[in-house]
């Protein structure tokens, strides 16, 4: 059951830190982090990442931005999450996965990468997002989800 408030909800991020975000009443999230570009060569890519809805990995797209495939099919990001994908944290919902990485945006600079969190269902359709600008001095109602 889902109450109605008179307050939004919180949001993506929020609602994946305290553990509040469900897919189709799920529990809890196999959690994995992943590596798929490093700015320095102490980290080695991780590559592509099994989940249960299929093989998500990364690829170039237009303009040096990374984009993501699912089982090989591309899945269209929206405008505002297309970036150079860093790392970050799979969160694996068996009907859908969440990726929350740090994204190098064109308003970003390297040094301040953005928070990115998208939601893919099983079509390999992106459900939700969030961005949170490496240029926001303040994360506002967003939650740091990496470190």
């Amino acid at each position: 059951m889902f109450a109605a408030s008179a307050e939004a909800a919180p949001s993506l991020s929020c609602q994946l830190q305290s553990g509040q975000f469900r897919v189709d009443g799920g529990g809890k999230p196999k959690v994995s982090a992943f590596i798929w570009a490093t700015g320095h060569g102490s980290a080695t890519p991780t590559g592509p990442i099994r989940t249960s809805i299929g093989r998500i990995e990364p690829v170039e797209g237009r303009g040096y931005k990374r984009a993501i495939k699912l089982d090989g099919k591309p899945v269209p990001l929206p405008p505002d999450a297309q970036s150079v994908i860093g790392f970050g944290k799979v969160y694996d919902f068996k009907d859908a996965i969440a990726l929350a990485y740090l994204g190098e945006r064109e308003e970003d600079s390297s040094a301040r990468p953005s928070q990115i969190v998208i939601v893919i269902d099983t079509a390999g359709s992106v459900i939700d997002s969030e961005v949170l600008a490496g240029t926001a001095t303040n994360p506002g109602s967003h939650c740091l989800l990496i470190d």
